[in-house]
C-alpha cells in the first residue's frame, strides 16, 4: 500500500511539471505575441491554457486516488487515476477536432500560410521544451506504473507536435512548398486523434472492469507449476488505478488438509505479487473430484493388493508404509517403520475373509486372517494410500472377524 501511494506522489512531479510549462510557455506567447502583434501567437498562447485544464485535471486525479479506502469505497479511491486519463482524453479529442477543422479550411480555401518567422521560431522552442517534457513524464509514468501521467505524457507530445506543424506550415510558406503544410497538417491530426482514441478505450476498459486475457493466461501458467493444485477452475482480474485485483477459485488434492490448503494458497498470492506486481489476491479453494480409481470397489482391490504386497515383503513395500507407521504384533510388542522392517522373516501373500470398513472418503480399516492369526489395519491416503497401523492378534478357536463381528455384515472378497 505504501508504495502505490508514494508512486502517486512521484506522478505528481510529472503533472506539476507540465503544468509548470503550460503556464511559462503561455506566458512567453502572450508576451511575444503583444510584442511582435502576432495574432497566431496570442491564439496558440490560449490554446496552451486549456492544456493546463487538462494537467490540473490529472493532477486531481491523483490527489484523489491517495485517499484511503471508507465505507462507500471499499478498494479505496484508485479509479480516481483512471477517470482523470478519460478526461484527458476528451481534451485531446477536443484539441484534434480543432486542428483537423482548421485542416480541412486550409484544403478547401487554398488559404496562403502568413509567413510569421517569429511564430515559426517561438513554436520551436515550445516544441523543443514540450518534447522534454514528454520525455521525463513518459519516463516517470513507466517507473510508477501510473496511466494518468502517462495520457498526460502524450497530451505533451501532442501539443509538441502542434507546435512543430505550425512551424513547418511557416517554413514551407517561406520556401514556397505549401503542399507540405497540408500533409504535415494531416498527419499531425491523425496522431492527435489517434493518440487520444488509444488513452479513451484503454481508460474505459479499465473503468469497466476489463482485463487483459494474456495476463490472466500468464498467471495460470505459473500457478499450475506449484505442487497440490489441480486446476485454476476460474479467474476474475480488474485494475483500479495502476493495482491488479485478482479472484481465483483453485481446485485442489481434495487429500490436502485445511492447513495444508492455505498454505498452498500462501504460495500463490507471494508468486502472484512477487513475480507479477499483483496488488490484492481473493483464493477460494475448492477440492479435485475423487479419481476414478479411489470408489470404493477399486480402493478395496487396491488395498487388497497392497496388504498382499506388505506381507510377502516383496520389492518396493516399505513405500507403502506411513513414516510414523506402528505394528502391534501377536505378542504385544510394539514396533515403529524402521523395527518392522530391521525384522527379516518369511512372509505369506494368502490372505483370507479380506474385509474393508470405509471410516472416511480417505480412511480404511481392513482385517484379514493369515497364519491363523487376524491382521487389522488402519489406512490412509495423502495423496497415494499408506498403512498408518497395524496390529495382528492370535485367533481364539470360533473367532470371528472382527469386522463381522461389530458390524454384522460380511464384505465380498476382492473383484479379480
Amino acid at each position: 500500500m505504501d508504495r502505490q501511494i508514494q508512486n502517486l506522489k512521484m506522478a505528481e512531479r510529472g503533472a506539476i511539471l507540465s503544468i509548470s510549462a503550460y503556464i511559462l510557455l503561455s506566458g512567453f506567447k502572450l508576451a511575444a505575441g503583444n510584442l511582435f502583434h502576432s495574432d497566431a501567437l496570442i491564439a496558440d498562447a490560449f490554446n496552451n491554457l486549456s492544456d493546463i485544464v487538462g494537467n490540473v485535471t490529472v493532477l486531481i486525479g491523483l490527489r484523489l486516488a491517495q485517499k484511503p479506502a471508507d465505507t462507500d469505497h471499499k478498494f479505496g479511491h484508485w479509479k480516481f487515476e483512471d477517470l482523470a486519463s478519460l478526461i484527458t482524453s476528451f481534451i485531446m479529442f477536443v484539441v484534434g477536432l480543432q486542428v483537423l477543422n482548421s485542416t480541412i479550411q486550409k484544403l478547401m480555401s487554398n488559404e496562403v500560410v502568413e509567413v510569421d518567422m517569429t511564430g515559426a521560431i517561438v513554436g520551436v522552442i515550445s516544441a523543443v521544451i514540450m518534447l522534454a517534457v514528454y520525455q521525463y513524464n513518459r519516463v516517470l509514468a513507466r517507473k510508477v506504473q501510473s496511466k494518468a501521467l502517462d495520457a498526460a505524457a502524450k497530451d505533451n507530445l501532442s501539443d509538441a507536435l502542434t507546435s512543430i506543424g505550425t512551424s513547418v506550415a511557416i517554413f514551407a510558406a517561406a520556401f514556397k512548398f505549401p503542399i507540405i503544410d497540408k500533409i504535415a497538417a494531416i498527419i499531425i491530426t491523425f496522431l492527435i486523434l489517434k493518440t487520444a482514441y488509444d488513452i479513451f478505450t484503454e481508460s474505459f476498459f479499465t473503468l469497466s472492469d476489463g482485463f487483459d486475457e494474456e495476463l490472466l493466461h500468464l498467471y495460470e501458467k505459473d500457478i499450475l507449476k506449484l505442487p497440490k493444485i489441480v486446476s485454476v477452475k476460474s479467474q476474475r482480474g480488474r485494475t483500479y488505478g495502476s493495482n491488479i485485483y485478482l479472484d481465483l477459485v483453485l481446485e485442489m488434492n481434495p487429500d490436502l488438509s485445511v492447513y495444508e490448503s492455505h498454505e498452498i494458497t500462501e504460495q500463490v498470492e507471494n508468486l502472484l505479487k512477487l513475480k507479477h506486481g499483483v496488488f490484492d489476491v481473493d483464493i477460494h479453494v475448492e477440492p479435485s473430484e475423487i479419481p476414478h480409481d479411489e470408489i470404493y470397489d477399486h480402493v478395496y482391490d487396491k488395498l487388497y493388493r497392497y496388504e498382499a504386497h506388505i506381507q510377502a515383503k516383496d520389492v518396493g513395500f516399505e513405500d507403502l508404509l506411513e513414516d510414523k507407521y506402528l505394528l502391534i504384533d501377536a505378542n504385544g510388542n510394539h514396533l515403529n517403520k524402521e523395527q518392522m522392517l530391521s525384522i527379516h522373516q518369511e512372509g505369506g501373500s494368502y490372505l483370507k475373509n479380506y474385509q474393508m470398513i470405509s471410516i472416511s472418503q480417505k480412511s480404511k480399516l481392513v482385517t484379514f486372517e493369515m497364519d491363523n492369526c487376524i491382521h487389522s489395519s488402519l489406512w490412509r491416503r495423502h495423496e497415494t494410500w499408506q498403512v498408518v497401523f497395524h496390529q495382528i492378534t492370535k485367533k481364539r478357536v470360533g473367532q470371528k472377524s472382527v469386522i463381522s463381528e461389530k458390524f454384522d455384515f460380511v464384505v465380498p472378497p476382492p473383484h479379480s
